[in-house]
């Protein structure tokens, strides 16, 4: 570990008070039975970076932010610190695939030959620096989506052949709606969600705006958002609202996106609001969130509870959103068709974790970045400061 990284986690731990349901730090555990939650990647309490080949309850990392369960048995995850893409491979061993296997330094993209990630056949992964990477999506083809969060790109990872290629994004910006991707601009774009006929839709945090990227055209246009900071525009046109996310030139990732049966749900993190996209008609509407800072309104109607700076979003095996509720340390549903929201797991508090396996309702989390869910409907929390990744057995 990096004098800077040991500094910055002694910082951490000092900050923190120590909260778990247990006084030590339990045994590794992989939860089965339902109402449990486990650390299920990383090692509870500390932070840093493992090469390669280690299992991943013996691999340290650096603030995890989001896991992709692949089709084919694969699954990924992103080590956001260390600027990496990695895998955990059928042996229940990491690997990385995209980022320098030792990494010191951010980057963008392959620094020997810029041009390799713009041809057809791509860069290898192993030769691509990254700038804090946030989203992982899985294309029908098998490609996986990246999205390169503070290189202002979208990137294509092909899991044959380990090579990247850049798909959107010449900079950073705000250019090219109406236009080719090679041409559009983005400003830390952080979130993404593909609906049914492939089209990418990009959460453009810096800038304020959800933009699409037409599968069939190629070309991107706008979504949501007018580009100004705030809180406007519920019941007209979701171009001319306002949202809010953290903007400047170091912000941290803010913002999340999900599809479902053509709406676009949004994640607007500083207004404590989750918020939907009707895309037939264009309309949005704030569906959870009071806007007030908080955490309150389990079992109750989700428009009267409070938030706390939500982030990522997932439809879940039972159609419900489970909401990233990252400042309160919990992980939320709301109920599509009631209205009602409850916790899946968190206990409203955020902090180090000491303990590798508890009831779901008494697992501390600290600011719960990224979820998603297995093939067997198990949930999947990126606990990001406590660098660890959580299995939710619901």
């Amino acid at each position: 570990m990096t004098t800077s990284k040991m500094t910055l986690r002694a910082a951490l731990l000092g900050a923190l008070a120590l909260a778990g349901c247990g006084d030590d730090i339990d045994p590794p555990a992989d939860c089965t039975e339902s109402g449990t939650a486990c650390t299920w990647l990383g090692v509870t309490g500390e932070i840093g970076f493992t090469k390669d080949g280690r299992s991943r309850s013996d691999t340290t990392v650096y603030w995890t932010m989001d896991t992709l369960f692949a089709r084919d048995g694969v699954t990924w995850f992103i080590d956001w610190n260390n600027h990496l893409v990695r895998k955990v491979t059928p042996d229940g061993n990491v690997r990385s695939v995209v980022g320098w296997n030792d990494p010191v330094f951010p980057g963008d993209g392959n620094e020997s030959d810029p041009s390799l990630e713009r041809s057809a056949e791509g860069s290898p992964g192993s030769e691509v620096q990254l700038n804090h990477p946030t989203d992982l999506h899985e294309m029908p083809d098998g490609q996986v989506l990246l999205m390169a969060w503070h290189n202002h790109k979208l990137r294509s990872i092909d899991p044959a052949t380990g090579n990247v290629r850049i798909l959107a994004g010449a900079g950073v910006g705000y250019r090219g709606d109406g236009g080719p991707l090679d041409k559009a601009l983005f400003r830390q774009p952080s979130r993404l969600a593909v609906d049914e006929a492939q089209n990418i839709f990009i959460l453009d945090q810096g800038n304020l705006r959800i933009r699409r990227i037409d599968a069939a055209t190629q070309t991107i246009s706008l979504v949501a958002g007018n580009g100004m900071g705030g809180f406007a525009g519920d019941g007209g046109p979701a171009t001319a609202a306002s949202l809010k996310f953290q903007t400047g030139s170091n912000p941290e990732p803010d913002g999340g996106l999900a599809y479902h049966q053509n709406a676009l749900y949004i994640a607007d993190s500083l207004n404590n609001r989750i918020r939907k996209v009707d895309l037939a008609t264009g309309v949005i509407t704030t569906i959870a969130g009071t806007g007030e800072m908080g955490y309150s309104g389990d079992g109750g109607s989700a428009l009267a509870a409070a938030l706390y700076n939500p982030r990522d979003l997932e439809i879940g095996p039972d159609g419900d959103l489970y909401i990233a509720d990252t400042n309160n340390g919990a992980v939320r549903a709301l109920n599509l068709t009631t209205g009602v929201i409850r916790t899946v797991v968190g206990n409203g508090t955020i902090g180090q974790a000491t303990a590798d396996s508890c009831p779901t309702d008494e697992m501390t989390l600290h600011r719960t970045m990224g979820i998603d869910f297995d093939p067997a409907g198990n949930l999947f929390v990126s606990d990001s400061l406590n660098s660890r990744i959580v299995k939710v057995v619901l």
